[in-house]
């Protein structure tokens, strides 16, 4: 029997979340699966498992035990090598992470734990966000500022821990290797701001500091030039190497977050944050705006 569609590859966060790592593992199953021509449904019949359960380890969501995955490397006929990799794979994804110690437990809500694993596994991080500077971008004051006004009157020492928890993704992605990140910032961004004026100048200076890393690419999308097409909101998009996986779009929203391997769904996002980007300012230009915008702080503050 010829093998099944399978299941769509876009959900909310809520419950139980995927990380990068196992996803990874789950789309390598689902691909031995597909070879050997087998639907979900004969396939968890042979390895003596729910077709739920069976769905859940190739999305990434409920990781895949080690016994199910040998047992499957004998079902869908995987050569030896193929199950090696696959073990090792494995391994890999059930290795303890720095987001998983002690000390974030009950900080990196459920949502964040896909987010951070996807920043630890991608290669090129593409990002858009029409409310705020984006998380890796910000220094701790602006962080905290930004936290204390999303959680609406949370304690202070909640704050702090989540600020914490935003600083250590920065420093851990700062010390990785190989990897880069666009940014598409709002100008109005910008302007708004977080905390009060000195917050906002140093944040600004900041930017401009990351705007001299290779590793960065800042693009100011103009606040007063017309037809900008920001309509695509609040946008994170992963991409791997090695095709480890597909590209991914993450969406944080209010209550949860929204992640997506749709090829579709995928595709016309990254067609529209590419036509933001074509959109927005060059990387020299962004420099010299952002140094127009702390200049103009710098002497309001000073006044």
């Amino acid at each position: 029997m010829g093998a099944q569609p399978a299941r769509r590859q876009s959900r909310e966060l809520h419950g139980a979340v995927p990380t990068a790592q196992h996803m990874v593992v789950g789309r390598e199953l689902r691909r031995l699966r597909d070879a050997a021509l087998l639907s979900q449904k004969n396939a968890a019949s042979l390895l003596g498992i729910s077709t739920y359960i069976l769905s859940r380890n190739e999305t990434g969501e409920t990781p895949c035990k080690r016994e199910t995955l040998l047992k499957a490397c004998g079902i869908y006929n995987a050569t030896p090598e193929e199950q090696a990799l696959l073990s090792h794979m494995l391994s890999e994804a059930s290795r303890r992470r720095w987001w998983q110690g002690s000390e974030w437990r009950g900080v990196a809500q459920k949502k964040l734990l896909t987010l951070i694993s996807l920043e630890e596994q991608a290669e090129y991080i593409r990002v858009y966000d029409r409310d705020r500077i984006p998380g890796m971008l910000q220094t701790e004051e602006y962080a905290h500022w930004a936290i204390s006004v999303g959680m609406g009157g949370g304690s202070e020492r909640d704050i702090r821990r989540r600020v914490n928890l935003r600083m250590e993704r920065q420093g851990h992605y700062a010390q990785s290797k190989g990897k880069h990140y666009t940014s598409v910032l709002d100008e109005a961004t910008l302007i708004r701001g977080y905390g009060n004026p000195t917050v906002m100048r140093r944040q600004l200076e900041k930017l401009l500091e990351l705007a001299e890393d290779r590793r960065y690419g800042l693009h100011i999308a103009e606040l007063r030039k017309y037809n900008m097409p920001t309509g695509i909101g609040q946008t994170i998009l992963f991409d791997f190497g090695q095709q480890i996986l597909p590209t991914i779009l993450y969406e944080e929203r209010h209550e949860s977050a929204f992640v997506c391997q749709e090829p579709e769904e995928v595709d016309e996002r990254c067609k529209s944050f590419d036509r933001l980007l074509h959109a927005s300012m060059s990387t020299i230009h962004t420099r010299r705006r952002i140094r127009d915008h702390l200049d103009r702080l710098t002497r309001k503050t000073h006044r």
